[in-house]
């Protein structure tokens, strides 16, 4: 298989010619362990392919298919033999689907390994839209950072308000929250000299991040994760452990076949030694 623009290369595949794909969000800068941590620790001779997501704005950015069609194009078009494939977070609902999708042309069915799982809810978004405004404090005041977390809490309740549907509710919140960005983020970035090139290099990261959230919640995984092994941090507010706190979904909706909790926090699992020989465990099987 060769790399693409769809899909990066993170570790290089022996004689059994099989690959493993990774789904994950991946962007410069990023304070969480990646694949490639993983992959760099991961005692396999199979080759390990991560997403690139697609440029901004295109086509496959505007519903939860497209994303899977962009992917899925180069694998369905090659045909390698797929082994497994993985997700991270928001990923493992997109690793779901590229499961099943594989599975239709593929004599047996890739495994399915999710790390931290989540399905994409409003909170989802918010929880990233803070975290871009607690970014944005080191440029504004302590007044504008509770004045941009309030009109980010108005927005999410005026379109829960107004939409009803979850798919719509997401969509909607994410242009919303889009735009209000903008509004506190263009005048502070140029207000302490960050050229227009740099600042929309920041926007685009983090409107990109919020298309994928939002596209995710299109996906129905559950299906696919009850026959997936899935690797919990210890972090109360991630994955499994979150879902299931929250009730975000029923109790056999968030069933998977095996899972192993690993005693790290979230921001770390994937960069976790002992995490790579539990995983290539799992592959070897």
């Amino acid at each position: 298989m060769a790399e693409s623009g769809e899909w990066k290369v993170l570790k290089a595949g022996g004689e059994s010619g099989g690959v493993v794909l990774a789904v994950d969000f991946d962007t410069t800068g990023r304070p969480e362990a990646r694949f490639s941590d993983l992959a760099a620790n991961l005692a396999t001779d199979l080759a390990v392919w991560e997403t690139v997501p697609p440029v901004h704005g295109t086509a496959p950015t505007g519903s939860g298919a497209g994303y899977v069609d962009y992917w899925s194009g180069p694998i369905e078009s090659e045909k390698p033999l797929v082994k497994a494939v993985m997700g991270f977070c928001a990923g493992s609902v997109y690793a779901a689907a590229l499961t099943e999708r594989i599975s239709r042309f593929q004599e047996h069915a890739p495994q399915l390994l999710v790390f931290d799982p989540e399905i994409s809810v409003p909170q989802t978004l918010m929880w990233q839209y803070h975290k871009v405004v607690g970014f944005m404090s080191s440029v504004i005041s302590a007044e504008d950072v509770a004045a941009a977390r309030a009109a980010g809490q108005r927005v999410h309740d005026e379109t829960m308000q107004r939409v009803v549907a979850r798919a719509s509710q997401i969509r909607e919140l994410k242009d919303g929250l889009i735009r209000l960005i903008r509004e506190i983020g263009e005048p502070a970035f140029a207000g302490v000299g960050l050229d227009r090139t740099r600042r929309e290099e920041l926007f685009s990261v983090f409107e990109s991040f919020l298309c994928y959230l939002a596209a995710a919640s299109e996906i129905d995984p559950f299906t696919q994760w009850r026959s997936a092994t899935a690797f919990s941090s210890a972090s109360p507010l991630s994955g499994l452990r979150a879902m299931r706190a929250s009730g975000v979904a029923g109790s056999e909706s968030l069933s998977v076949a095996r899972e192993y909790e690993i005693d790290v926090e979230h921001g770390v699992l994937l960069a976790d030694k002992d995490l790579a020989g539990l995983v290539a465990d799992v592959l070897g099987a």
